[in-house]
């Protein structure tokens, strides 16, 4: 059992025998390759003892048997973008990244799926999909570097949500291995299985905890034929929010409704020296797919839905590159936000469509109060918002208002019948509010399920839970 005390360090023994069992050129030992793989998007820190690389499953069956075995904590990685600490090795032991098996194994047009290693990077299996004239829709601000296991392990969502759904929504089959090397088939290549419990949604959102992944059966939709991009700015964010809503209640069903506040247009426009982004309060990025007069028809209403609310100016792309090139400016707001502070806390709440417009009043209020620095953009026709404290981590007296924020946050997003997370999931940085959204039964049933997949509580340890001890 792994506690809070235990900083575990493998014996020369101990790593001589992982290099017999996987090659030595599987295993990483020098303090500079393991400090690469010591933190994730969270910024958090702590050095593994050793980092493997596996090729195949055959090597993480070996190296789960042998870290079973010796009582050796394993952590899955993928890339490393998770922003709650959920690829974080806190108590040492072995990180098991997925960097060589980022094999695509099988497009099958006829059937409509991906079959994947964990590895995969997202944008690489959107394109790799779209040359079978097919579409991968799930689509995380990360997709040109996190991984298509990191996406499943989190519960991903991404931009496309409203119309699209998020990653759980697209995985058919898991080939799992659990700690101890017991390799596991769920699900179905079919559109629909019913068979027993519903283990790949359990799965799914695990953040690792439970088993990992080795091959990865993917659902896939025909690729849209046409796509309508609009940049809508509005001279007031609450508005603009107020005009994403009725975009929605119309009823229309965007591919993507993205929301940007005030402060997060200024951080993209200092990013990105774009001219339009000038002195705007609020922003709205809207696209439309499928058939063709559909897609006019829908862009239409929302461009008077616009004009209505008195956007000062509209933008409209229907070719790839200037689509891309609007979006990049919603991409484009992770690294932007830096340039307000040196340290950032990212939570992603998610409230009903109907609270929104309150929330976002009660966010601001929050931020006032306690005298932060708050940047907000929301997946706006899923109610997903993105709060962004920025502050000095130095500064410890704005680092204590900050986690009293974060406190005030979540409890506001569970009395608006919201949830703690709607796609990061809760890894080390959320796992001490589990409480405000879970009682002591629902929590104690988690647990149990924990020690029925992992009862030494040997993989990823430490996550989701407060204690990382399983009674």
């Amino acid at each position: 059992m792994i506690t809070s005390s235990t900083h575990p360090i493998l014996t020369p023994q101990q790593i001589a025998e992982l290099q017999r069992l996987l090659g030595s050129e599987k295993v990483l030992i020098l303090p500079e390759e393991r400090l690469v793989y010591s933190y994730d998007g969270s910024k958090q820190r702590s050095l593994p003892a050793a980092v493997a690389m596996p090729t195949a499953t055959e090597d993480i069956v070996k190296t789960l048997q042998f870290a079973a075995e010796q009582k050796i904590p394993v952590y899955p990685r993928g890339a490393g973008t998770s922003l709650t600490g959920a690829a974080v090795p806190v108590y040492g032991g072995i990180v098991l990244t997925f960097t060589k098996m980022n094999r695509i194994v099988r497009i099958d047009a006829d059937n409509l799926t991906a079959t994947v290693e964990p590895g995969v990077i997202t944008e690489e299996l959107k394109q790799a999909a779209l040359r079978h004239n097919l579409y991968y829709p799930p689509d995380p601000a990360s997709a040109e570097f996190s991984t298509i296991g990191g996406n499943v392990a989190a519960g991903a969502g991404g931009l496309r949500g409203l119309k699209y759904g998020v990653t759980g929504d697209y995985v058919l089959s898991l080939e799992v291995v659990r700690m101890g090397g017991e390799l596991l088939h769920f699900g179905a290549e079919t559109m629909k299985s019913v068979t027993g419990y519903d283990v790949v949604k359990l799965l799914v959102g695990s953040e690792g905890t439970l088993a990992v992944f080795s091959q990865i059966i993917l659902r896939l939709v025909p690729r849209p034929p046409c796509v309508t991009t609009i940049l809508a700015v509005f001279d007031d964010d609450v508005t603009a929010l107020e005009t994403a809503l009725k975009i929605v209640q119309k009823p229309l069903m965007p591919a993507a409704l993205e929301f940007m506040d005030a402060s997060a247009v200024d951080c993209a426009y200092r990013f990105t020296k774009k001219p339009f982004l000038n002195n705007v309060k609020g922003l709205l990025l809207i696209d439309f797919d499928g058939v063709r007069s559909q897609v006019e028809e829908d862009a239409r209403v929302a461009r008077e839905l616009c004009l209505a609310a008195n956007a000062r100016h509209m933008i409209d792309a229907s070719v790839d590159q200037e689509q891309k090139a609007l979006w990049d400016i919603r991409r484009s707001l992770s690294p932007a936000l830096y340039q307000l502070a040196p340290s950032k806390i990212n939570q992603d709440i998610c409230v009903p469509r109907s609270t929104m417009l309150q929330v976002l009043r009660e966010i601001k209020e929050l931020s006032a109060r306690y005298q932060l620095t708050t940047v907000v953009f929301a997946h706006a026709g899923d109610g997903n918002f993105h709060v962004n404290f920025m502050f000095d981590e130095a500064n410890r007296d704005e680092a204590n208002r900050v986690d009293a924020a974060v406190r005030e946050l979540f409890t506001l997003a569970i009395q608006h019948h919201g949830t703690l997370s709607g796609e990061h999931g809760i890894g080390t940085t959320k796992a001490p509010y589990l409480p405000i959204e879970y009682g002591k039964n629902e929590i104690a049933l988690m647990r149990q399920l924990k020690a029925v997949w992992d009862p030494d509580n040997l993989l990823n340890p430490g996550k989701i839970f407060f204690s990382s001890d399983i009674p």
